[in-house]
Order: C-alpha cells, then sequence, then structure tokens
C-alpha cells in the first residue's frame, strides 16, 4: 500500500481513527485484560486435556478441553498479530504525515 498516493485528509482520518482504536485497546478495562488471559487459559485447557489424554486415556472432555484450549489460543494470536500489524501501520501513518510537514 503506497501511501504516498493518499490525500491529506485520507493519511489524517485513518491515522486518527487508528489513534482512537490504540488508546481504546491499551485501556486498563476488563475486557482488554480479558482478551490477554485467553491466551494462558487456552494454552493451560490444551495442556491439561493432552495430560489426561496422556494418563488416564481418551474421553470426550479430555478431546474438547485440547479443541477449545487450540482455538482460544489461536484466536488469541490473531487477535495480538492484528493488534501488532495496526501499531505498525499507524507507525507508518505517521512518518508519512511528519514527511509531508504536518505537526501532530
Amino acid at each position: 500500500m503506497d501511501l504516498t498516493d493518499w490525500t491529506d485528509e485520507e493519511v489524517i482520518s485513518v491515522r486518527e481513527k487508528l489513534q482512537a482504536w490504540r488508546v481504546q485497546r491499551e485501556a486498563p478495562t476488563w475486557g482488554n485484560k480479558f482478551l490477554n488471559w485467553t491466551g494462558f487459559l487456552g494454552a493451560f485447557a490444551f495442556l491439561t486435556g493432552l495430560t489426561d489424554v496422556f494418563f488416564g486415556g481418551p474421553t470426550v472432555v479430555n478431546i474438547l478441553l485440547i479443541v477449545l484450549g487450540v482455538l482460544a489460543s489461536f484466536s488469541w494470536y490473531k487477535g495480538d498479530k492484528q493488534h501488532k500489524k495496526n501499531i505498525g501501520f499507524l507507525d507508518k501513518l505517521e512518518q508519512e504525515l511528519v514527511r509531508r510537514g504536518h505537526k501532530f
């Protein structure tokens, strides 16, 4: 994506939206803390299910723990990856605005 083709208004608008999203995402709210704990709980569920399968044999509950653990860990991973991608894009937008001579 070439930011040099964008107008100043487009770059400023997208930057403001991403900055508002960043402030909301980094706020110390219950929802943001819950998202961070999702990965840990998913890994714990996966390892618990795997350990129970190893020691007690496969059961429906153990397989369910493994599947839910993998899904929770994967969703946390995708969310964290998208967060990093958005922060990187915000940095590129800010660099483009500085290059154009805008101050913010």
